[in-house]
């Protein structure tokens, strides 16, 4: 059996440490014979300690016929353990199911819990959880997905019926006694500091209709570990049997993509791993797109031209937008404009009703935001409709409200999920002839190519 040697670590912040290697291994095997309560329990016991001693934390999930188990911690400690593991004469056909890199524990605290059924019928209940019965189901009929189904046994961090203090006291103990300074930042960062800010009246970035599930930051993790089959498969799991991908924008693609973005400003990766790990996102956004049953095209809708900004890499928010209207049943233009100029050329070749420029939605890109208004000026000029609604998007819009008028966009939109609604609020009538009769008396000597009177718009924008 290989040992899992060269795992491609990631790095866990100690304090009085720079950094740790970090590592997850999860495998299966089968049981050799049924174990009874004690033999179980002495398994559990033993691992307890040698995890512990490793810095190893985990669980493992026991059917009575098969083992699945969840290793995470420094590389070196891991294939030790595994060595260990392989040699053990009560299970056989030992397989892994991952094999991968880290950011940062799961399972904090757990130096080794047991997953079974009827576990409330055993004397030792402090490291026996009962796992839902569908998870056992799922396990015996897709082993492969097991890396995707054991992390549903951690406690979610939030629970509705909880006070914020009953909901967050478990994960913040867990916290304090046992995680590295990595893992308590994203416990304050995550969880405290939003509960104190909205003690005090100051709300969370993200949109308060579509809260972030919490499994987003799982998503980036698998995506940024390349895992791309388990993130397709967490995907498909999130969205259900024949759901709308398009309600996973907002509480988990554009949530996932921010914390990508946390984790470069952290040190945790490069700007190349978290453009990489866009693309597998952008991927997917794809693959659930094909899934989706064809939209029907709806007639009299404006002509939308989707484009990241010039020079902009991450292209993910482009391809979202341009998967909503799509399924909403419009038809828009999606290009990738090498350079301003390409941009404009796309204006002034044919009538376009609406630019949809996006930036980053990983990073706030502040060293951006005079050039994107610089662009937005000139494809405004070199428009043939007087007209142009300007919308922006990207994780610099989703966080400060106010950077959209500062570029001289006519909508921000926060996310995806809304973006046809600020479409229509930015076409009608008044809003359209208050940007031509703007840019008339900008730029009086400049004839426009299109309608040639606000009368000519309002034409237009009526029929629209």
């Amino acid at each position: 059996m290989a040992h899992p040697a060269g795992i491609e670590a990631s790095t866990e912040e100690r304090p009085g440490i720079s950094a740790m290697p970090l590592a997850t291994v999860v495998y299966r095997s089968r049981s050799v014979a049924p174990l009874p309560g004690p033999e179980l329990q002495h398994l559990i016991q033993t691992a307890q300690s040698r995890n512990h001693a490793e810095s190893i934390t985990g669980v493992m999930l026991y059917d009575k016929t098969h083992f699945f188990q969840w290793l995470e911690g420094p590389p070196e400690g891991i294939e030790r353990v595994m060595h260990s593991i392989h040699n053990d004469p009560r299970h056989t056909d030992l397989e892994i199911l991952a094999r991968r890199s880290a950011v940062a524990r799961k399972f904090i605290g757990w130096d080794m819990k047991l997953a079974a059924p009827d576990a409330n019928a055993l004397d030792w209940r402090d490291d026996v959880i009962e796992p839902p019965a569908d998870i056992i189901e799922s396990l015996q009929r897709q082993p492969d997905a097991a890396p995707s189904l054991l992390v549903k046994l951690i406690p979610l961090p939030v629970v509705a019926a909880q006070t914020d203090e009953q909901a967050h006291a478990p994960m913040l103990r867990a916290a304090l006694g046992q995680a590295p300074a990595a893992v308590l930042k994203t416990v304050i960062l995550s969880s405290v500091i939003p509960m104190l800010l909205q003690r005090v009246g100051v709300g969370a970035a993200d949109d308060e209709r579509s809260p972030v599930n919490p499994r987003a930051a799982e998503l980036a993790e698998l995506l940024l570990a390349s895992d791309e089959g388990a993130a397709l498969d967490l995907i498909r799991e999130l969205r259900g049997n024949h759901g709308d991908p398009r309600r996973l924008y907002a509480p988990v693609f554009e949530p996932a993509a921010r914390r990508l973005g946390d984790l470069w400003n952290d040190d945790i990766c490069t700007e190349v791993e978290i453009t990489l790990a866009l693309c597998r996102l952008q991927t997917a956004v794809r693959l659930l797109g094909a899934d989706a049953p064809p939209a029907v095209l709806q007639r009299g809708r404006p002509n939308v031209l989707v484009a990241p900004v010039p020079g902009e890499l991450h292209h993910l928010v482009a391809a979202l937008d341009s998967e909503w209207l799509w399924s909403a049943g419009w038809a828009p233009q999606t290009e990738y404009p090498a350079n301003d100029r390409a941009l404009q050329e796309l204006l002034s070749a044919s009538w376009i009703d609406v630019l949809d420029l996006s930036l980053s939605a990983a990073f706030r890109r502040p060293d951006s935001l005079p050039q994107l208004s610089r662009s937005i000026a000139q494809a405004r000029r070199a428009s043939r409709n007087p007209a142009l609604l300007v919308v922006v998007g990207g994780r610099a819009f989703v966080e400060d409200q106010t950077a959209g008028a500062h570029v001289g966009a006519d909508q921000a939109s926060a996310t995806a999920a809304e973006l046809d609604q600020r479409i229509m609020q930015g076409m009608s009538i008044e809003a359209a002839l208050h940007r031509a009769a703007r840019r008339q008396a900008d730029a009086p000597e400049t004839a426009p190519k299109g309608p040639t009177s606000l009368a000519g718009a309002r034409k237009r924008m009526a029929l629209a």
